[in-house]
């Protein structure tokens, strides 16, 4: 009980952690130098100039695999007597995630930013 006790102590700690606040985060970059930016999140994926400004483009992109679920089909025989059979009814399923952040940039300072995708 000793040994466990601090095991669960931490594993309620850690699901009391903040979540990402990634606008939070973001906002952080207005007002300040594009190289700052670049500093910070690398160089972007792609880049664009229109009308004087720079849209610099950072791309983030993951899969999620949803296991398929159980379908309990009934009685059958495996090996040493009757059982419940158990198949897989539902296949798993890759799910793709992606998340652009594109950042809009005048005078070498970042004026705004926007995001796009399911992801963010």
């Amino acid at each position: 009980m000793k040994r466990i006790l601090p095991l669960l102590l931490a594993a309620v700690l850690a699901g009391c952690a903040p979540a990402f606040n990634r606008p939070a985060f973001l906002a952080t970059f207005v007002g300040q130098p594009e190289t700052e930016l670049v500093r910070r999140l690398g160089v972007p994926s792609r880049t664009y100039e229109a009308g004087g400004r720079k849209f610099l483009a950072y791309s983030e992109r993951r899969s999620e695999v949803i296991g398929g679920g159980p379908f309990f089909g009934g009685f059958g025989y495996f090996g040493s007597g009757l059982g419940l059979g158990y198949d897989a009814a539902f296949p798993a399923e890759i799910i793709e995630r992606a998340c652009e952040t594109t950042f809009e940039v005048a005078k070498g300072r970042v004026l705004a930013w926007s995001l796009r995708g399911n992801a963010c």
